[in-house]
This record gives C-alpha cells, structure tokens and sequence, in this order.
C-alpha cells in the first residue's frame, strides 16, 4: 500500500498564502496540523490550541471585516514566513505595518504559528527553528490565526 506523500516546503507557502487571502476556511483546514498550537505573545490561555480553534478565531475575524495580503514570502525547509499586512477596521488591523508570520511545519502540515514584528527575527527563528524549540512566541499578535 503507498502513501500520499506530504506536500513540500513550497506546495504549502502557496496554499498558506491563497488560504489567508481568499479567507478559505477549508484550504486552510487542510494546512492545519489537528494539534497546531498558536499562542499570543502576551501569553496566558487566550492562544488557540487545536485546528478548530484556529479556523474558529480566523472566520470570526474574516466576519469582522479583517482582511489580510502578503508582503513577503519566505519558504524554508520546516517553516514558512509571511509578512502579511492587515487591514480593516477593527484591532489587530495595522495596515501600515507588516507582521511577520512563522508557519512551523511538520509533514506538510503547519503545527505552530507565532507572530513576530521583526522582520529579522521572524527569519532567524524561522531559519534556526527557535520557535518550535522555545515553546513559546514572541513579537506581536497574530491577526489572522488568532
């Protein structure tokens, strides 16, 4: 019996990216480790903890007018990073900023998702694998996964 292998590092950054510009719930469902884990950087229990909490939080922020483009786009071996700029009327809207987004992923699918506001720290973490090994986030709230 053969398996479907997972998608690679670029099949994913396309999804992702596609996933969060047409606020496709079900692509982006399809990206989601079950057990994917995003945690704001103030800590505290407010994080998302699982796949359905996640598209939970996205649809209601797509349902408050928050829309979100990339900037940027960088695809490393397990990670990926979106500078996304968000826009709407409501916080975490910042359309006059870019936050960078690291994507952790793990067989195709993305298990951690931390926000960053520094550019350079986004790579660097994202390039070391910091943030899957740290347990924690740092940076700004993610607007579009939480």
């Amino acid at each position: 019996m053969s398996s479907i292998p997972s998608p690679g590092p670029s099949v994913v950054t396309a999804r992702l990216r596609e996933a969060l510009e047409t606020a496709d719930c079900l692509m982006l469902a399809d990206l989601l480790h079950p057990n994917v884990h995003w945690s704001p950087p103030e800590g505290g229990d407010t994080g998302c903890h699982a796949r359905s909490h996640v598209l939970s939080r996205f649809s209601r922020l797509h349902a408050l007018g928050l829309r979100a483009t990339t900037e940027e786009t960088f695809t490393y071996p397990t990670a990926v990073v979106l500078g996304l700029r968000i826009h709407g009327t409501v916080p975490p809207a910042a359309p006059e900023k870019v936050g960078y987004h690291v994507f952790d992923v793990t067989g195709g699918l993305i298990t951690r998702i931390t926000g960053y506001a520094d550019r350079a720290q986004a790579l660097e973490v994202a390039f070391t694998g910091a943030a899957t090994e740290s347990g924690h986030s740092r940076g700004y709230r993610p607007g579009v996964s939480g």
